[in-house]
């Protein structure tokens, strides 16, 4: 059973992997700076890193990803949620994975015909990711089976 009520934030563009340090990284991807300086000031920040979790539930060319953690300073649990194409970037992340991972943030910016990325200096260091298959046989905990009903139209009023 929940104790708080869950707030959903999906207001994020994507995923990024970054593969060039001892440990591989998760990379929050935004497109606009008032929406990750508010996700990381208001949410993110306050979640102690042992209290995070990342979820990455696949299906057959797709994969929810799935992060929440949980603060006695906030009033609910919020959960970060995408659903994104299995890629090699993905892949390569899920195979190099070795028990910590750390999350960065960073911003999207267009340029001409490119982009960049503007990665912000904060993080947070993961340690409980786990890749799961649908259908789950079993559900893990009380926000992921809350995710799922909300997958499916049957998200609670709260």
């Amino acid at each position: 059973m929940i104790n708080k009520d869950i707030r959903w934030f999906d207001a994020f563009l994507g995923l990024g992997y970054e593969f060039y340090d001892v440990r591989a990284k998760v990379i929050l991807i935004f497109n606009s700076r008032r929406t990750l300086l508010n996700a990381w000031n208001k949410v993110i920040k306050w979640w102690p890193d042992d209290a995070i979790k990342i979820r990455f539930l696949e299906t057959e060319h797709v994969y929810e990803f799935i992060m929440y953690g949980d603060s006695s300073i906030l009033g609910f649990i919020w959960v970060f949620m995408k659903t994104l194409d299995v890629s090699q970037n993905f892949e390569s992340f899920k195979k190099d994975y070795d028990g910590a991972t750390y999350l960065r943030l960073a911003l999207y910016r267009p340029k001409k015909n490119s982009y960049e990325l503007e990665l912000f200096e904060y993080q947070k260091r993961i340690t409980d990711v786990l890749f799961l298959k649908e259908p789950l046989n079993e559900i893990q905990d009380a926000v992921l089976l809350e995710y799922k009903n909300s997958m499916h139209g049957q998200r609670r009023q709260h």
